[in-house]
């Protein structure tokens, strides 16, 4: 975990040398709450996403790291104009499987695609990714891992 536990023990000494010092019990608890603030924003941002986040703060938070970080955030308009692209393509054949949710490996059987020039030329963040074509949807895939990175569901784009 990225907290600094060094200087929220500098942080505790520090409160209890300020509450001794203080006659009066209210105050002292004030200060309490005030330093319980104080570390749970540091704690808090940790694992919200703050700079110091580790690996496990990021498993724990979006429930497996690397996977959860590769899925390409596409606009319904974009995922539109790639619906488009592929249908337009003649001879894409469709896959035989069960279509993968987003983050599933497809199997080294199924046959990557490549997506149309025109489209990663047009969105730039499909650089360097394949497609699959299923009956009711369109996968896109990071070929090196063959994770599924978007899904586009044929029946949000039909009128």
């Amino acid at each position: 975990m990225g907290i600094n536990l060094e200087s929220i023990g500098q942080l505790l000494q520090l409160f209890l040398a300020v509450a001794r010092q203080c006659a009066k019990r209210r105050t002292s608890i004030i200060m309490l709450a005030c330093l319980g603030f104080a570390v749970s924003a540091q704690i808090g941002g940790d694992l919200r996403g703050g700079e110091s986040m580790d690996a496990s703060a990021m498993e724990e938070t979006t429930g497996g790291g690397k996977r959860a970080a590769e899925e390409l955030t596409l606009s319904d308009e974009q995922r539109g104009r790639i619906y488009e692209a592929v249908m337009r393509i003649p001879n894409a054949s469709v896959a035989d499987e069960s279509a993968p949710a987003v983050a599933d490996a497809l199997p080294s059987e199924v046959p990557l695609q490549d997506l149309p020039a025109g489209i990663a030329r047009e969105i730039p963040l499909l650089r360097g990714h394949n497609f699959v074509k299923f009956d009711d949807r369109i996968v896109v895939v990071d070929p090196k891992s063959r994770l599924v990175v978007a899904m586009i569901p044929r029946y949000k784009l039909l009128p």
